[in-house]
Parts: C-alpha cells; sequence; structure tokens
C-alpha cells in the first residue's frame, strides 16, 4: 500500500510493535487506517491526529489477551501511545487527541468516543469485523482459540453471552448477538453506507454455510 509521506515514520514504528495473532496482525492495522482516512476525509476530520491513531490503536491487544480481558486494550494502547508520541517529541495537544481516540474505540465498554477523530477511528474499527474480510477474521480468531466452522443454533444458545471465553464463540454465534447490529451502532454517516454492503455479505455467507452444512446445496 502507499502510505501518505507524513504517515511513514509512525507507520514503519507501528509496523514492528505488534505481536498479536493473525486475527488482530498488521493487516488489521493496515485496512483499519486506510478505512479511519477513508471515513475522516468525507466526514471532516483532522486526518494527521485519526491516521496516527489508527496506526496505534491496537498496541496493547496481546496484553489484554494474556490477562484473559483483566485489561482493557483500548486503555492500555492509549497510554502506551501516549509514551510514544511524548518520546517522539509530539505536540501535547496531539497526543491528548490521538490518545483520546485510542481509548474510546472498544466496542465492548461505554467509553464512547466524543471527538469526530474517535468516532471515525471507531467505526473503521467495526466495519473490519464484517463483510468478507470479517468472516475470514472471524475464522482467524476462532482458529487462535480452538474453534469450529459451524456451532448449532441449540448449542450456541446455551452458552453466556456476556463471556468472551475460549469455547465459547463461534461465528453464529458472534452474528446473533453483536455483529448483525454493528451497522446500526456506528456513529458516521459515511461508515454506516459501507457497513450495510457488508452486512449483507456476511449474512448471506451465514445462510449459505447453513445451507452446505446440513447437505442442502
Amino acid at each position: 500500500m502507499k502510505v501518505p509521506p507524513q504517515f511513514i515514520r509512525y507507520f514503519e514504528l507501528a509496523r514492528g510493535l505488534y505481536q498479536t495473532g493473525p486475527s488482530h496482525d498488521f493487516s488489521h492495522i493496515e485496512r483499519v487506517f486506510n478505512l479511519a482516512l477513508h471515513i475522516g476525509a468525507e466526514e471532516g476530520a483532522d486526518l494527521e491526529i485519526l491516521g496516527i491513531a489508527a496506526l496505534f490503536h491496537d498496541l496493547a491487544r496481546n496484553e489484554e489477551t494474556a490477562s484473559n480481558g483483566k485489561v482493557c486494550h483500548a486503555l492500555a494502547s492509549a497510554a502506551r501511545t501516549r509514551k510514544i508520541l511524548t518520546e517522539l517529541g509530539e505536540k501535547s495537544a496531539n497526543i491528548g487527541m490521538i490518545s483520546e481516540c485510542i481509548a474510546t474505540h472498544r466496542f465492548r465498554n461505554d467509553n464512547y468516543p466524543k471527538s469526530i477523530e474517535g468516532k471515525c477511528l471507531f467505526d473503521a474499527d467495526k466495519i473490519d469485523s464484517l463483510g468478507a474480510v470479517g468472516v475470514a477474521r472471524a475464522y482467524l480468531w476462532l482458529g487462535e482459540r480452538g474453534g469450529t466452522v459451524y456451532v448449532e443454533r441449540e448449542q450456541w444458545e446455551k452458552t453466556d453471552f456476556n463471556s468472551n471465553c475460549k469455547g465459547e464463540d463461534s461465528l453464529q454465534r458472534e452474528w446473533q448477538i453483536k455483529l448483525q447490529y454493528i451497522k446500526d451502532k456506528l456513529f458516521t454517516e459515511t461508515a454506516r453506507k459501507i457497513a450495510v454492503q457488508r452486512n449483507i455479505t456476511m449474512k448471506k455467507f451465514l445462510e449459505i454455510l447453513e445451507r452446505e452444512v446440513h447437505g442442502l446445496e
């Protein structure tokens, strides 16, 4: 991908800092970065703030995994980014805005973004969970956690919907309790338009999978 010149040093620095599994590897960062800049350009966001935030938004994802969810990766990533940018001599006002974007990008808590840059990052990150990319990432995630291709409704309905424990996740469960609703929880009009088609793509895949699993086609 062609990285805008003003982001090259941050891009190269970020690339070397990610030590995560394939579902949240640097290709996820690249996609969110591109999506965020696209959405931000349409929504009038400060692209410098938004682009840097996108590049560093998941720095502490491995810390959350290692702590079995006790560490919030959004807050921890914001803290790590603040330290990095301070050492780079970034303006304190910019550091504050970038850190705020990162701290508020997580779906599973109530710390929602207030700035347009934070909203664009939130939306870009969530869109990467939908569509064909979303299906691929879901199976990478399940592979990391010992999951499988298909789980029957009567099985996933018995799980705790608030749980994020290994052994309870499946694409069918995530679609029912989370993924199908993402398009309605995005902040920007630009992102919602993108999400509509991705939602259709993922729903269609699950319908085809259901038929194939049961030998109907």
